[in-house]
């Protein structure tokens, strides 16, 4: 065992407890104090820090995944869309497109016909299902495609 004494304040170390104690006199008393310094518990720190950064990478995981599926629905939301008014070829093409698209969770947001070269360009926007705080909207994905006839 040995022992520092700085200012009355003596540390001594070995293996009689859970770590190093520090022992003080009381000036006006004359008593003795003694507190055992441990390192129980010094982990917490650096696994609440651990725990905290694979939290915010499950998070960042889940939203990019979460971005890569709306984006995936809304390209078939306007691939079919637009097949479907290439097919309709009439006024009501764009109703169709519309129809299409809001059954594979997409709105139409532009759908140009173009009945003379029988080719359609249909624009939907899908929900991503993220909003901004302190907004209403919820953001959207967007996705074009044009259909038409074989040449």
């Amino acid at each position: 065992m040995s022992a520092d004494s700085v200012a009355g304040t003596q540390i001594r170390t070995g293996t009689e407890g859970a770590g190093p104690s520090l022992s003080a006199q009381d000036p006006a008393s004359g008593r003795s104090t003694v507190a055992q310094v441990s390192d129980a518990g010094s982990s917490t720190v650096p696994a609440v820090g651990i725990a905290g950064a694979a939290a915010a990478l499950a998070l960042m995981v889940g939203t990019i995944g979460q971005g890569l599926d709306a984006r995936a629905r809304a390209d078939a939301a306007a691939d079919l869309a637009a097949i479907a008014v290439v097919q309709v070829q009439g006024e009501n093409g764009c109703a169709t497109a519309e129809e299409v698209a809001e059954r594979n969770g997409a709105r139409v947001s532009e759908c140009i016909t173009r009945p003379d070269l029988g080719t359609a360009t249909v624009t939907v926007e899908a929900p991503l299902g993220i909003r901004i705080p302190g907004t209403d909207d919820d953001l959207t994905v967007e996705a074009t495609a044009v259909a038409g006839r074989a040449e």
